[in-house]
Parts: C-alpha cells; structure tokens; sequence
C-alpha cells in the first residue's frame, strides 16, 4: 500500500503540470472515498467531492450521490468517487492534448485502483472510458465487461438526476432509475 500511496503522489503532481493546470492556483484532488473499495464512481462534475474525506458541498450532486449510496447500502468504505480532471475544471471544455493527458492518468489511477465495477457518470464519461460512441437509452443500467475482471455499468451524471429529482419530484424518471443503478451496483459487487 505503501508503494501506491507513493504512486499517487506522483500521479497528483502530474496531473498539476497538464497544460490547463499548471499555471492555476487550483488544488488537485484524485477523489474521495475508499481508494481500496470495490467500485469507482468517475463523472465530469466538480461538485462531487471537495477533498480526500467524503466531503461535499450541502445541496451538490457529490451530496445527492453519497446520500443515495447510502440508502442503497453502499457503503463508503465500498467506493471511491472521481472526476476526469481531479479540479474544478470540465473535461468537455479542455484542448485535445490535455484530455489525451487527463485520459492517461486516469487510466493509471484506475489500474491502481483495480476496482470491482466502474460506474461512469453520464454519456461523456461512458464514451471516454469505452473508447466509442455509447448508445445511452439502449446501454444505461446494464452491466458492460470492461477490462480484464473490471465491469462497468453507465448511467445519468449524478448532478443531471439531482437536478430531475429537484424538478419533478421522488418520482421523476430520472431519478427513479438512477436509484435502480446505484441498487443494480450494490447487487453487482455482492455477487462477485
């Protein structure tokens, strides 16, 4: 454990000398979570976490997420939570190099992870780690391989079924099936 605590550091200080980092003042955070957990939640959305200890800010989708694997059963000592730039930046609206960049090391961040199930947090993230076009209506909630023993599984941008569920209720659609993602996760990593 102790070489991959060292491997991260490397990692953090990496990702600060991206083009779109190194100049900025912001701090670089790899996640949140259990890094040893069995799954990994990978979105677009800075408000996920705001540190390494679970926390969020009140009224964010980070707090919609954790508060909803909580009631699902996921626990946090079974997850971990990242974004694709580890900043308050958007993935979207980064030059080529810099995603290219940001891609390899959270391939890296991943293959130290080894996690059971990677959840990607909307289309964007979905087509990023499956290197195609995702067919979301069709594919969202189902189980996918992956590589090696790693599955993944697709479904709405935790801050998108936040905002549904703001707007149309407990029972908007979005919502609803979003909570059927986090179960169908929480039944996946029981089963392995």
């Amino acid at each position: 454990m102790e070489e991959i605590e060292k491997l991260l550091e490397e990692l953090k200080f990496e990702i600060g000398t991206t083009d779109v980092l190194k100049d900025s003042n912001e701090k670089i955070v790899l996640g949140t979570g259990n890094f040893y957990g069995k799954v990994l939640f990978v979105g677009d959305d800075s408000n996920l976490y705001i540190d390494e200890n679970l926390k969020v800010r009140p009224g964010s989708s980070g707090e919609f997420l954790i508060k909803l694997c909580d009631i699902v059963g996921l626990v946090p000592e079974d997850y971990y939570i990242t974004t694709l730039t580890k900043s308050e930046k958007n993935y979207r609206e980064l030059e080529e190099r810099d995603k290219r960049d940001l891609k390899e090391y959270l391939m890296m961040q991943i293959s130290l992870m080894n996690p059971e199930v990677i959840v990607a947090l909307g289309q964007d993230v979905a087509e990023l780690l499956l290197e195609r076009e995702f067919k979301f209506l069709q594919e969202k909630g189902k189980i996918l391989d992956w590589r090696g023993n790693i599955k993944l599984l697709a479904t709405y941008d935790a801050n998108f079924a936040k905002k549904s569920r703001d707007d149309g209720g407990k029972r908007s659609k979005v919502a609803v099936e979003f909570w059927g993602d986090l179960k169908t996760i929480k039944n996946t990593i029981e089963g392995i």
